[in-house]
């Protein structure tokens, strides 16, 4: 059986690179966003005051232009960070 990963229900940007994705196991992992600054689509995120627009929809990280990552990418692609 084929496990959906979790999806995020609540995220915090950490600086000018990173979010602190909560999930809906619990989970609270960090997710490097510095590989995605150089894709065409995700140019914006460079930007501070645009990054920290981040918010939860539809169990992905979302952000104004319909930019999003969804919520497998970030679990596959994020380190456990215990608080």
């Amino acid at each position: 059986m084929n496990m959906l990963p979790p999806d995020a229900v609540d995220v915090h940007v950490v600086g000018n690179d990173s979010l602190l994705v909560t999930f809906s196991n619990g989970e609270r992992r960090s997710f490097d966003l510095t590989p995605l600054f150089t894709r065409k689509c995700y140019i914006q995120l460079k930007e501070p005051t645009f990054l920290a627009k981040a918010f939860v929809q539809y169990g992905c990280v979302t952000w104004p232009g319909n930019i999003d990552i969804d919520p497998e990418w970030l679990y596959n692609d994020s380190i456990p960070v215990n608080l």
